[in-house]
């Protein structure tokens, strides 16, 4: 039986995400403390007793969604189930190739702390937006965005999801110019998007030149198992293929419908954490797959019963 895991991104973070898997595993509780260190930072406070603004800060979201991701991970090599192919969805990304030992713990968490205080610091100058657009032909909302083109203003598919469903970042006005455009079109409703994802666009060129030099400072190794590119959807191992992948996915499109189609031949896929829209878009491009989230060790032991292996002892939760 082939697995692939998919490690989310931006927006499926949660209070208390991976709480039971922390309440039971050694190993876990060591990447909390091991990141803590790296950051002098406190990420099971953060994690597990924080609230939803804290945890939704960029600087807390990205490295708590990475902790989750590469745990569960590992927990599943523990009971071995290792991935034939790993794919990150935005800052998903760093989760998978840590998994996968194309970069360490240390640099992903130092990679992602540096980009979320530089992301945060644009985000506080520019006036963005992020849309999503359903049942829509790709060719007519690329030559919507291309006509909200002003000056500064621009739209951009950052994301093509589905075939005929994407997501849309640019300035708030040229966002408001392509709602209007799109009104005269017979497509699904619009979705408002976080923008924490990234724009995956060339207005992110800026922090693409300061963090290249914070990327190319970093080790980044062979991959163990292959790890699909989320600007092309290929499989990469070679880690100078992957350092450029991981470079331009800031200021180009994901292409997550081809990253999708690259689990074709697993047989089941797992989200490393939770995300209902990953999972959605998992079960339109694979309906005959096997899809599950896994963020607790119920959704292990349903794994584990699934395909025939002991299940995982859980310790009571004792209240504290």
């Amino acid at each position: 039986m082939k697995f692939g895991i998919v490690f989310p991104g931006f927006s499926s973070q949660s209070v208390g995400l991976g709480k039971e898997f922390y309440d039971n595993s050694r190993l876990m509780q060591e990447y909390f403390e091991e990141a803590g260190s790296c950051l002098d930072k406190n990420f099971v406070k953060i994690c597990f007793a924080s609230s939803d603004a804290d945890i939704s800060k960029l600087e807390n979201s990205y490295i708590a969604l990475f902790l989750v991701g590469v745990s569960v991970a590992a927990l599943l090599k523990e009971h071995g189930i290792v991935p034939s192919v790993v794919a990150g969805n935005d800052v998903g990304e760093y989760g998978a190739l840590a998994s996968v030992n194309g970069i360490t713990l240390p640099d992903a968490v130092y990679l992602l702390n540096k980009y979320a205080s530089i992301y945060q610091e644009f985000l506080k100058t520019k006036r963005v937006e992020a849309i999503r657009v359903k049942n829509v032909d790709m060719e007519q909302l690329k030559k919507i965005c291309d006509g909200c083109v002003n000056g500064n203003n621009v739209a951009t598919i950052a994301n093509y999801e589905l075939d005929d469903q994407a997501i849309v970042t640019g300035s708030i006005e040229s966002i408001a110019g392509g709602k209007t455009a799109l009104e005269d079109n017979p497509i699904g409703p619009i979705e408002q998007m976080p923008v924490g994802a990234g724009l995956h666009s060339p207005e992110m060129d800026e922090i693409l030149k300061t963090m290249k030099m914070y990327l190319e400072k970093v080790d980044f190794k062979d991959a163990s198992i292959p790890f699909l590119s989320g600007i092309t959807g290929q499989a990469l191992k070679e880690g100078n293929s992957i350092r450029a992948a991981i470079m331009q996915q800031l200021h180009a499109p994901l292409r997550w419908k081809k990253v999708m189609d690259g689990f074709a031949f697993c047989d089941v896929i797992l989200i490393a954490g939770a995300s209902k829209d990953l999972v959605g878009l998992l079960q339109k491009v694979h309906p005959e797959k096997k899809i599950m989230e896994i963020n607790k060790p119920q959704h292990l032991n349903d794994l584990l019963a699934y395909i025939g292996k002991p299940l995982l002892e859980v310790k009571e939760d004792d209240g504290s």
